[in-house]
């Protein structure tokens, strides 16, 4: 990559390299069609809003795809997964672990899982829209903050690329 590449030049380690950022969770489906990805742009059945209200979150958990046709023996439909990988990157681990007992033993009910991903889903999301709340009450501050945010970074990138040309030998050269 081009920070590598450039600590190489310079035999320094100027730029920190960039790493991977994984998580449990790779990749949330959506919960109209479980086979593809959540995705904003594909329509508002494919992707929760944390913003939304609790009603309309709650409706759209409860609307979910669970059973998806044909499963292979012992496989989880893709839907009920998908619930399961909900609630696991909500990081509601007792319910999760007590649904996924209930479902090991052929007693899950749907409805239950889809209460207890609502529920958490709503949990979450209720910080989200205080935190919208409170931003949007006072968009004098919030402007001035991104104002202050913007001067202190140019002068961060300023001084960067100002040693960037230094350690370069471009310190002639006007970008």
């Amino acid at each position: 990559n081009i920070a590598q590449r450039f600590n190489a030049q310079v035999g320094k380690e100027f730029f920190v390299l960039p790493e991977p950022l994984f998580t449990e969770t790779p990749k949330i489906r959506s919960t109209a069609d479980p086979e593809r990805k959540m995705s904003k742009s594909a329509g508002e059945k494919h992707y929760i809003n944390v913003f939304a209200d609790e009603n309309r979150i709650r409706k759209q958990v409860r609307s979910a795809v669970t059973d998806t046709g044909e499963t292979p023996s012992g496989k989880m439909s893709a839907g009920v997964e998908n619930l399961f990988e909900l609630l696991k990157a909500s990081e509601a681990q007792e319910a999760y672990q007590a649904l996924m007992a209930d479902y090991e033993a052929g007693q899950l009910k749907y409805v239950d899982l889809k209460e207890a991903v609502a529920d958490t889903l709503v949990a979450l999301s209720a910080e989200f829209r205080r935190r919208k709340a409170e931003l949007t009450a006072d968009k004098k501050e919030v402007k001035n903050r991104i104002k202050a945010s913007s001067d202190q970074i140019r002068k961060v990138a300023q001084e960067t690329i100002r040693e960037v040309k230094e350690l370069s030998g471009l310190m002639n050269v006007r970008f």
